[in-house]
């Protein structure tokens, strides 16, 4: 008998990961060349505990403006199948938000040029997240709130933050 396995489930909100499979982490941290050994140590349960963390953070930011979590939405794709995905800069945002909070947790000896990119992973996946909350980029097939109980969510935006990275 065999077991389905709940590769990228959150076991929080019973969604799919919104930066998807474990892999996709593993393939950006393989990218800064870390070297085999630490790349060995990048397991399915180590990177899943970074992006149930991320996609917290994630909704803690969207609380306020979108209702969370964010659901998949159907696409239909070329091929004529439909597929239920996320919208792409929430992907990539929670993508590289993982990678650079793994890598600079865990591994601390990095050479310099990798932590200053998983630094920068973690600035850049922070000011796209900023740009959907100051309303420059939207999220498409999500449900939209305000708190203004009188007019529909997008005849106004929400009210305007200030910088917090």
């Amino acid at each position: 008998m065999s077991t389905i396995s709940l590769i990228g489930i959150s076991p929080t909100t019973g969604y799919a990961f919104y930066s998807g499979d474990y892999i996709n982490i593993k393939n950006i941290c393989r990218a800064l060349n870390i070297g085999e050994g630490k790349l060995a140590k990048i397991t399915q349960n180590l990177v899943e505990e970074y992006q149930e963390l991320v996609d917290r953070a994630i909704d803690a930011e969207l609380e306020q403006y979108y209702y969370t979590p964010l659901v998949p939405y159907n696409q239909k794709q070329p091929d004529g199948n439909t597929v239920a995905i996320y919208p792409g800069n929430i992907v990539r945002l929670a993508r590289y938000w993982t990678a650079g909070l793994l890598l600079t947790s865990e591994f601390q000896g990095l050479d310099p040029n990798a932590n200053e990119s998983a630094v920068g992973y973690i600035e850049d996946s922070r000011r796209q997240l900023f740009e959907i909350v100051r309303y420059n980029k939207r999220l498409y097939g999500q449900r939209q709130k305000h708190n203004l109980k009188t007019a529909p969510p997008g005849m106004f935006p929400g009210k305007n933050p200030e910088p917090n990275f």
